[in-house]
């Protein structure tokens, strides 16, 4: 679906209309299957429909870049906790072994690559906003023209959200800049970027379908945009016993209840009966999914494995029968092999954080022993020899037959899912006191993820009469069984102000009031005079 192939990247600064050379690759029968941006010239773009669809189809893009296949689970995953860096050794690939034990610096590469692939999805998205309002009436159905502009508004809103998860305070760029106005500051306060998002998503709202059909599925809907701004809300708020986050503006909890009710009312989402199919192609953009970026097989898109046995070739399985990189090998209980002596690693680790009887254990995380069938009688019994932890990421496997070539799988990777947005309800009502109310959205979640293996005894629902306190940290334990490996569990941690209680157990040096933000990328601040002193308090 989506699949662009990229040369440069782009940061603050606004390039010409194609950068780098980018150039669309034709998908059969998806939205973005449009003549290439390389056809077309700053004169001779924007002209009709087409013209404005190619550039939105380009705004989509980065999202599938390392932004979500490589990113998330660096940030989330391993930064959280979660997972270890993975793969044999301490050297191969050192800079993620830095993010884990909070020690890299603002010129860490990573940084960079993340800072310049988001804000040249802002660009696309600023292209689009721009141009396609000037194109003729004649040229452009007027309610098409703007669903466009609604759907690059959700893009840049994504684009940002993603930015100040990461950074916090971020400059704002909500046009195509002139060459002399490329160094923008950070704002004084992160609530003028929260503002921002929340404009452009309650703008996005008002012009969005409620859902598409055949080629058009996958593309951004009200629905969609409704669930961004709850999270974006959900983010700003501080649940109770929490120290001032660096998201923090005011408690928006209402606000949540009321995107998530709408969400919900909508008819248009529901709970997948089989929560491991959720992570197939069979699963793909089904009711479960609010948002997700999409994938196509074959085209060096995110999960590249050249053997074409398994997921992202970076997270999948590095076995006698899986040629997978292995990073982001789950922590549990067993010896890890080759972690380099750390003896903290098991504390509060991910496999025990499920229930034995949970399916989404056996959904979730490859163990020794496991059998893993390919179909066409390739059928492997899982082999940790070379995890540093004994454990692999089993979300994502799809079977060999599937896969359209060597490249990469065709899996989508979701964003947002129907559960996360009911736990964000249950965690929003919960703070307002409506604890009853908030442990009927939790057992939802609860009740498929037992109900997704014949003969599961577990998860049980939550027991009448719980605390507002106790709910409040089964919510958390909750997410972090059910969105595994999706890369959230760093940003529930500051957001919660757990990090620090979570992660120096566990022999991660988190300081409280110095890790929860990243720093500004070094190259970033020597090339804009207006970020010059205003870095982020983060010292590795």
């Amino acid at each position: 679906m989506i699949n662009f192939k990229r040369t440069i990247y782009l940061s603050l600064v606004a390039g010409g209309l194609i950068a780098g050379g980018m150039t669309l690759q034709a998908c059969e029968d998806e939205f973005l299957d449009k003549k290439p941006l390389s056809e077309l010239t700053d004169a001779s773009f924007y002209a009709s429909a087409d013209d404005a669809l190619a550039a939105l189809n380009a705004a989509y893009d980065p999202l599938q870049w390392d932004v979500h296949s490589r990113m998330s689970w660096i940030f989330g995953d391993v930064v959280g906790g979660d997972t270890d860096k993975g793969s044999t050794d301490d050297q191969d690939y050192s800079e993620i072994l830095q993010f884990q034990n909070f020690t890299q610096t603002a010129g860490a590469p990573l940084l960079m690559d993340f800072w310049s692939q988001l804000y040249d999805g802002v660009y696309r998205a600023n292209l689009v906003l721009d141009r396609v309002p000037l194109i003729p009436a004649q040229n452009i159905d007027a309610t098409l023209q703007a669903r466009i502009i609604g759907e690059a508004k959700y893009l840049r809103a994504q684009y940002y959200f993603d930015l100040v998860k990461v950074w916090g305070r971020v400059p704002i760029i909500t046009k195509v800049l002139n060459p002399d106005e490329v160094f923008v500051a950070r704002p004084a306060n992160i609530s003028e970027n929260w503002d921002q998002i929340e404009q452009d998503l309650r703008d996005a709202i008002e012009v969005l379908p409620v859902s598409y059909t055949d080629a058009d599925l996958g593309r951004a809907t009200k629905g969609a945009a409704q669930a961004l701004l709850a999270k974006v809300n959900l983010f700003q708020s501080t649940p109770e016993g929490c120290a001032n986050t660096p998201y923090a503006t005011t408690d928006q909890y209402q606000e949540v209840v009321d995107l998530t009710g709408a969400v919900m009312s909508s008819g248009v989402y529901s709970l997948d009966p089989n929560f491991s199919s959720i992570f197939t192609l069979e699963g793909e953009n089904s009711p479960e999914v609010v948002f997700a970026v999409q994938g196509v097989g074959g085209t060096g898109g995110w999960n590249n494995d050249n053997d074409g046995l398994a997921l992202n070739q970076w997270i999948a399985p590095r076995t006698s029968n899986f040629s997978g990189w292995g990073f982001s090998t789950p922590i549990g209980p067993v010896t890890p092999q080759g972690y380099g002596g750390n003896p903290n690693i098991k504390v509060n680790n991910i496999y025990e954080a499920f229930e034995p009887c949970d399916p989404r254990l056996e959904y979730s995380i490859l163990e020794p022993g496991d059998i893993i069938d390919h179909g066409a009688g390739k059928v492997y019994t899982y082999d940790n020899t070379w995890s540093r932890t004994g454990y692999s990421i089993q979300k994502f496997l799809i079977p060999e037959a599937q896969l359209t070539g060597a490249a990469n799988s065709p899996l989508n990777i979701p964003l947002i899912r129907y559960a996360d947005v009911l736990l964000w309800r249950a965690e929003a009502l919960n703070e307002l006191g409506r604890t009853a109310d908030a442990v009927e959205a939790v057992n939802m979640v609860r009740a498929r993820a037992r109900n997704s293996m014949p003969g599961a005894t577990c998860p049980l629902p939550v027991p009448a009469g719980v605390s507002q306190a106790e709910l409040r940290d089964l919510i958390i334990l909750e997410r972090r069984r059910e969105l595994a490996f999706e890369g959230h569990r760093f940003f529930d941690l500051v957001r919660t102000c757990r990090a620090e209680s979570v992660l120096r157990p566990m022999g991660r040096p988190f300081i409280t009031g110095q890790h929860e933000l990243f720093p500004i990328p070094q190259a970033e601040i020597d090339r804009n005079p207006a970020l010059q002193g205003d870095q982020n308090p983060y010292e590795g």
